[in-house]
């Protein structure tokens, strides 16, 4: 019982989760109705961006949230929900269109303009959306956040806690940009490249993990104070959100790095199979050789 009434109703994350959820279905609605665009409207995408959205919701809405201000292993959890599995599950979504379309047409020319080639904010999701200035901040972000006196200064329902699941939102977005690619198109981050910038934020996981997990003390003032709600001490909680962040999320980064890997190595057969094709198959002959041939033929008589 009580795990059902820890469920809370956050009036400003309903209305955002509704809104996207109604918007990219009308959207998709739109688009299945014409031919040129209902070829690229594939199922899964379509259920991977709701499982994003519902997993946002179960890590701002659940007992997971209200327990993250009493157990740092909660808090954890919630973080990597956040880091992790929200923004890849959105982006294989691909909801960029389908958003779009599903507001009306003269908001959608609007929003259009905006974010077009010539838009103004296409130049700024050009920069944030660059491999080496997300990477960047998406470890700034993450190490920056786990420092004591912001940890602390994020706990309970306040303007600094909202600011801090916004930018590990926010930056797990723009990390998970280059590698998913949701808009189609030439990559701006090869395959290969991609193998090497999932490797940071791994060692970082990592390190962050085995730090917590082997501190000889709680780090975080708020935990130290905070009710018991289970048999856990202060250090012993910290020491299993160390392993949440150390095991299952070192395990995670494994899942897109031999993903990328493989589809580097498939690419890089295809295109050793088209160099061996190239060599192998006899050049087809051209027009103009067969006239030369009659040419020579006819200076040399018969035989």
């Amino acid at each position: 019982m009580e795990l059902i009434t820890a469920w809370t109703a956050d009036a400003l994350v309903l209305v955002a989760l509704a809104v996207s959820v109604g918007l990219y279905l009308v959207g998709w609605r739109r688009l299945s109705r014409h031919s040129r665009t209902r070829a690229g409207l594939v199922k899964w995408r379509r259920w991977s961006y709701l499982a994003g959205l519902a997993v946002l919701g179960v890590a701002l809405l659940s007992p997971l949230n209200a327990y993250a201000g009493l157990l740092f292993s909660a808090h954890m959890a919630q973080h990597l929900l956040l880091l992790l599995i929200v923004p890849p599950l959105i982006w294989l979504g691909a909801p960029l269109v389908p958003l779009l379309w599903g507001l009306p047409e003269q908001e959608r020319r609007g929003a259009a303009r905006l974010l077009g080639p010539r838009g103004p904010l296409h130049a700024v999701g050009d920069v944030l959306t660059d491999a080496r200035a997300a990477t960047a901040l998406y470890l700034g972000v993450t190490a920056l956040w786990h420092v004591p006196a912001l940890y602390d200064a994020a706990q309970g329902r306040s303007f600094v806690h909202d600011v801090e699941h916004v930018a590990f939102l926010g930056t797990g977005l723009l990390f998970w940009w280059a590698i998913i690619h949701p808009t189609g198109g030439r990559r701006r981050l090869g395959l290969g490249s991609a193998v090497f910038y999932l490797i940071p934020p791994l060692l970082l996981s990592n390190a962050l993990g085995a730090l917590l997990t082997f501190a000889q003390r709680p780090l975080y003032e708020t935990y130290i104070q905070a009710p018991r709600v289970t048999s856990l001490s202060p250090l012993e909680d910290q020491q299993l959100g160390g392993l949440i962040m150390w095991v299952p999320g070192g395990m995670f980064w494994m899942i897109p790095l031999f993903i990328v890997l493989a589809a580097f190595l498939r690419h890089e057969d295809q295109i050793a199979d088209q160099r061996v094709e190239f060599r192998v198959a006899p050049p087809a002959p051209h027009p103009d050789d067969h006239l030369a041939g009659n040419a020579r033929r006819a200076r040399s008589g018969p035989a």
